[in-house]
């Protein structure tokens, strides 16, 4: 008898523990889930708002809009930022140029989501001027990488597709 219910009860403490693994995969399971949806729903509108403030400049503010920038970056893409403007001159070029570059996306679309990163397709209109106010027209493709940051969304990599 002290055997059968030993056995029961062993019987009984592995249904709680498997029960009690099975809800927390579920809820888990869950948590993830929404976590996606969440920022499938966020990172589009996102995407609209920061890529025209990243790529988008006056040359009469160019530092001041930079600055600004910079703060909807992870460090890690900021740097690569900073190295690629400077190498390329891009600001004192606009300055010297009186170039003004203003971004529209014209829209935007989810490639992945995860709870704490996303990719963003975004399609971008870009017109530049100089100081001749001859507008040069372009239109391209982006791949904007996000990842969440201390509860915020930061770009992690700007990507052009060809």
């Amino acid at each position: 008898m002290n055997r059968l219910l030993v056995a029961l009860g062993a019987l009984l403490a592995v249904a709680v523990v498997a029960l009690g693994a099975l809800g927390g995969s579920a809820f888990w399971s869950h948590v993830e889930l929404s976590g996606e949806q969440a920022t499938a729903d966020e990172l589009p509108s996102l995407a609209r708002s920061q890529i025209p403030q990243i790529l988008g400049y006056e040359y009469s503010s160019v530092q001041r809009s930079t600055t600004q920038a910079l703060t909807l970056m992870t460090p890690a893409f900021r740097k690569r930022y900073e190295e690629l403007t400077a190498k390329n001159n891009i600001f004192n070029d606009a300055v010297k140029r009186k170039l003004i570059s203003q971004v529209n996306v014209v829209g935007a679309g989810m490639i992945s989501s995860h709870r704490d990163s996303g990719t963003v397709l975004a399609f971008v209109n870009r017109v530049i001027t100089d100081e001749r106010k001859q507008p040069n027209y372009e239109g391209s493709r982006l791949k904007v990488d996000y990842r969440k940051i201390d509860g915020k969304w930061l770009i992690d990599e700007m990507t052009p597709i060809f």
